[in-house]
């Protein structure tokens, strides 16, 4: 599990995203509420697919590549509810819900607070960890 937690809320605007995520050289957020609950996931992959813009080569059409209320917040693109994790989860389990649902990370939760975040390097770790640590968090 990798700790401290570097989270978003929100409101939190997609180029604040951004920064957060290449500044910390990481591939997923958790979006979390006032109160610090988990409410949704921001991904790479969320945050790119979210600017896509077609070319307006391939249509003629005088509003081809125009995206009219285009996400400005996390809020607007994020994976909402977002997928948690216990901190005595079998990490079996968890690799089955990562790759389910298309996470590079997962938030591990306590009372609905992000205590830590699993990511895939963590799971690589435990592969060359004791067999006793190979299936905790």
């Amino acid at each position: 599990m990798t700790t401290p937690v570097v989270a978003v809320t929100p409101a939190a605007t997609i180029s604040e995203a951004i920064v957060v995520l290449t500044g910390k050289g990481i591939t997923s957020l958790p979006v979390v509420d006032d109160l610090g609950e988990l409410i949704g996931l921001l991904s790479e992959e969320d945050v790119i697919r979210a600017g896509y813009q077609p070319d307006p080569r391939l249509d003629g059409g005088p509003d081809a590549g125009v995206h009219l209320g285009a996400p400005t917040t996390v809020r607007d693109i994020m994976r909402a509810p977002g997928v948690g994790a216990h901190p005595d989860a079998d990490l079996t389990d968890l690799t089955d819900r990562m790759l389910e649902h298309r996470l590079r990370s997962v938030p591990v939760l306590e009372l609905g607070h992000v205590i830590g975040v699993v990511t895939w390097q963590d799971l690589l770790r435990a592969k060359i960890d004791l067999p006793a640590q190979r299936n905790k968090p």
